[in-house]
């Protein structure tokens, strides 16, 4: 196993350059393999010679780092081990998304195994990212938990595509061994045990890269194309201090009332707020409805715009405010400082929203084209302040 290596650790980058004899990605993820995976592939599969079953998918995202247009992010969160992952749909390629090889594979693998809870056959899927160019990062193994249409519009047209939902596993490496064994054989011995697990018992344990919920700095910052329309964002948002807290606010606004399971957002007279700029509810069970009990939750919304960090002080005056059975959201196009949210966590009931957190919240509306606010947006949001 050497010469193909040995391990893809997660949060690991690999080379991916075309001279193959160099390549960590396509080199070691094919290894003794006939066939396998090729450049360009966003949605691939590993299939076992002879009965030609998917043994592997492998999703490859240029989300994030990539600077091309794209009307669509995937959305990879790996606080949660939770990824939103689009299918390869595009504009002109008409109302069934799997008319793509991608998104045909996929919706086949889901159906057949995922769908019918036909665990042991079901497709474990490796996760990589490409964050600059000749390289790509891998961010997990990962099972799929759902598969649903979506749609978007890019450049005027309605595009229908798949919305991959994925739940990344429990384990900071995969053996290659393993990989290569399964899909040469079909045997399924030396993976990981969070997908041993998962298989034997249906439970998922998933990975989170923050188990104490402590951020650094930049990992609360965007990057790539992201970074990009954080900028955009404050460019629109000039003006004096006032003006640009009240188009943030009119912004956050926006976003929630997009969000599936939010409900009754409002925003707080000018004056007389007391530290509370919007107010809602979030159902907590909205997928699975029960009759009788309302599983709605109210919360109470604090934006700061501003480009230094937040402190305690101010999320304690948010808490301050936040009455028994509801919860605190608070958001900034900046960060929060260590001792804040190791404050936050022990005593507030408030969930923070730093600028990687609210461009991942805003890439999922239609709200932006591209990497900048759609001009309906922006007009909106100058005209009510």
């Amino acid at each position: 196993m050497g010469s193909y290596g040995d391990h893809y650790v997660v949060g690991e980058e690999y080379r991916n350059s075309r001279d193959l004899e160099t390549n960590e990605f396509l080199r070691w993820l094919n290894g003794p393999l006939d066939g396998g995976v090729n450049f360009g592939r966003g949605i691939a599969q590993l299939k076992q010679p002879g009965t030609d079953e998917c043994e592997f998918l492998v999703f490859y995202s240029s989300d994030g780092g990539s600077k091309s247009p794209d009307p669509w992010e995937d959305i990879i969160n790996l606080e949660n081990g939770i990824v939103h992952y689009w299918g390869d749909s595009k504009a002109g390629d008409g109302p069934d998304p799997s008319q793509r090889s991608g998104n045909r594979i996929v919706k086949e693998a889901y159906c057949e195994t995922y769908a019918k809870n036909n665990r042991e056959e079901a497709p474990p899927v490796l996760l990589f990212v490409k964050e600059q160019s000749g390289r790509v990062t891998f961010n997990g193994l990962c099972i799929i938990s759902g598969l649903e249409i979506g749609r978007h519009n890019h450049d005027g047209e309605t595009v229908v595509n798949y919305r991959i939902s994925l739940d990344i596993l429990d384990a900071d490496a995969v053996d290659l061994e393993w990989i290569h064994r399964k899909a040469r054989t079909g045997i399924d011995v030396g993976g990981p045990e969070a997908w041993d697990h998962w298989v034997e018992t249906g439970t998922v344990n998933r990975y989170s890269i923050y188990n104490d919920q402590i951020r650094s700095r930049s990992a609360q910052q965007p990057t790539g194309r992201f970074k990009e329309l954080h900028s955009n964002i404050r460019a629109h948002f000039e003006g004096n201090t006032r003006e640009q807290g009240k188009k943030l606010e009119h912004l956050i606004e926006l976003i929630l009332k997009d969000l599936d399971h939010v409900d009754e957002v409002e925003m707080t007279p000018d004056s007389g707020d007391r530290g509370v700029d919007l107010t809602g509810k979030i159902d907590l069970l909205a997928d699975t409805p029960v009759p009788g009990p309302d599983t709605k939750i109210q919360f109470k919304a604090q934006v700061k715009n501003k480009a230094s960090s937040v402190g305690g002080r101010e999320l304690s005056r948010l808490a301050s405010r936040i009455d028994d059975g509801e919860i605190g959201l608070f958001f900034t196009m900046s960060h929060y400082t260590k001792s804040a949210q190791e404050e936050n966590l022990s005593t507030y009931p408030v969930r923070l929203f730093a600028g990687k957190d609210l461009i991942s919240l805003l890439v999922q509306t239609d709200l932006v084209d591209d990497t900048d606010l759609n001009p309906r947006v922006v007009d909106e949001i100058n005209d009510a302040v």
